[in-house]
């Protein structure tokens, strides 16, 4: 340890430098690494639907008014009246239709509470094509009417009067209840508008549901998604999930437009179209910007590690030909090449690790400063060794070119004058 510190003491500058970019290097990856994590985990999550064979129709919005129940009702009996139609549903908060989202809280018997998507509408469970893991659907005579408010345009229908019967996920219901089964658990909200909530009852548990409010589905919570026993009227938006046979797959999809435009065309408010997309289209365009973004980050990546291996490369180098009589010495005295090849990587390891230390300081200093500025959630400490083990392997490498030249310093050089 000393023959390396003796140098590094006499000749501080280089090593500082090389210290600098290191740990500027590893404070921007660890923020990007996070980043690009918090961008991927929607798009990786699974969606729990029949994607190839599931079509959404939204943006439809009366004008003036609302539709009522019945105009609910027929436009799903339009829907299965076209070829190729296995099931059809309108609801309110399907899969990525953003437009229109409900969030629940939710506290179950470990007063473990969570916020979650709730998707409304009769027979979700078949038009979605859902795993069931446990428990059943909702009966015909569990469910509800749910609207806007005739009066004041608000919603009057969530309290049932009685308790509710709610279907979640399996990742909801490991983290309401653990290991103890869901089926029949009760749950309440932690904070009801109306003290007079009488809560919900868990009657099935479904594999993967993946919620509307894409930018939630993070840190485990892509699943957070309830289905609740609701019929939809009284309303001035109206959604539908098409369910259709894999072999009419594209006669279906015209079908589908066609009864749409027929039942709906001429109720549209402000001349909007309603739109009809496959699930994967949706998906698609829901994750466009998370893509680019994505993209960006990994430019970012790329530019930093380029940046700090040649610099690393470059300050080394340099380093290397101004100690070249001091390696002939070595030489001379009888140190054989895979020696000088190792104490370059020792000497650069511990400027690197020095440089790792202040630079994963530096990380979490700027992601608490991106917080206070920006809507960022924390920096989780893990990240932390990812920059660092990314940063080890880029001095490594960045140091092997200066020192296999060192290496080829024949002895006679010592007897050169400086």
């Amino acid at each position: 340890m000393r023959i390396i510190l003796a140098p590094l003491r006499r000749h501080s500058l280089m090593p500082v430098l090389v210290l600098l970019q290191v740990a500027l290097a590893c404070a921007i990856l660890c923020n990007v690494f996070f980043l690009a994590w918090q961008r991927l985990q929607p798009m990786l999550a699974p969606s729990g639907v029949d994607a190839d064979n599931l079509i959404l129709v939204d943006n439809l919005a009366a004008q003036g008014r609302t539709y009522t129940a019945a105009e609910s009702v027929a436009g799903e009996d339009a829907l299965r009246a076209v070829p190729g139609v296995r099931a059809a549903s309108s609801g309110f908060g399907l899969p990525m239709v953003s437009i229109a989202s409900i969030m629940v809280n939710l506290q179950g018997p470990t007063h473990t509470a969570v916020g979650v998507n709730a998707f409304f509408g009769k027979g979700l469970v078949q038009t979605l094509g859902l795993q069931m893991v446990t428990g059943r659907d909702f009966l015909p005579s569990e469910y509800r009417p749910w609207g806007l408010g005739a009066s004041n345009g608000s919603n009057s229908d969530w309290d049932t009067g009685v308790t509710q019967p709610v279907i979640i996920t399996q990742a909801l219901a490991d983290k309401l209840f653990g290991a103890a089964p869901a089926v029949g658990q009760l749950l309440a909200d932690p904070d009801p508008a109306d003290k007079s909530d009488h809560g919900y009852q868990v009657v099935g548990v479904v594999k993967h549901l993946l919620r509307n409010e894409i930018g939630l589905a993070t840190d485990g919570r892509a699943d957070y998604t309830v289905l609740l026993a609701r019929n939809i009227g009284n309303t001035a938006m109206l959604s539908y999930a098409v369910r259709v046979d894999p072999a009419m797959r594209d006669i279906a999809l015209q079908g589908v437009k066609n009864a749409i435009k027929r039942q709906f065309g001429g109720a549209n408010a402000g001349g909007a179209q309603a739109r009809v997309q496959t699930y994967n289209e949706k998906r698609n365009d829901a994750f466009k910007s998370s893509r680019a973004a994505l993209w960006l980050l990994l430019g970012m990546v790329l530019a930093i590690v380029i940046v700090t291996l040649v610099g690393i490369m470059g300050l080394t180098g340099f380093w290397v030909q101004r100690r070249t009589r001091q390696i002939g010495i070595r030489r001379a005295l009888g140190a054989r090449r895979a020696q000088i090849l190792c104490y370059f990587f020792a000497e650069n390891l511990l400027i690197v690790s020095v440089g790792i230390l202040l630079g994963m300081a530096l990380a979490y200093a700027g992601n608490i400063l991106l917080m206070h500025y920006y809507e960022l959630p924390h920096l989780p400490w893990m990240y932390l060794p990812v920059g660092a083990a990314v940063m080890l392997v880029i001095g490594q490498l960045g140091v092997l070119a200066p020192a296999l030249r060192a290496t080829e310093v024949p002895p006679v050089v010592a007897t050169r004058s400086v």
